[in-house]
C-alpha cells in the first residue's frame, strides 16, 4: 500500500476515457488500494520519469554546445 501524502491535498478534476477509468478501478481493486492513492502514485512516478528525461535532454544539449 502506498504512503499517505503529506501536507494539504489539492483537488484536481480531470476527464478520463472510460477504458482508462476501468483500468484504474481494476488495479485498485486487485491491489487493495484506493483509486486516489493509485492515481497519485502513478502521477508521481510519471512526473519523476519525465523530469529525469528533461534533465538528460538538457545535459545532452549542454554537452553538444561545447
Amino acid at each position: 500500500m502506498s504512503k499517505r501524502p503529506e501536507g494539504n491535498l489539492v483537488l484536481r478534476s480531470v476527464y478520463l476515457p472510460e477504458e482508462l477509468d476501468g483500468r484504474i478501478r481494476a488495479i485498485a481493486f486487485l491491489t487493495g488500494r484506493s483509486k486516489g492513492d493509485l492515481i497519485r502514485d502513478v502521477l508521481r512516478e510519471g512526473l519523476e520519469r519525465i523530469e529525469g528525461n528533461v534533465a538528460r535532454e538538457r545535459e545532452d544539449r549542454a554537452q553538444g554546445a561545447d
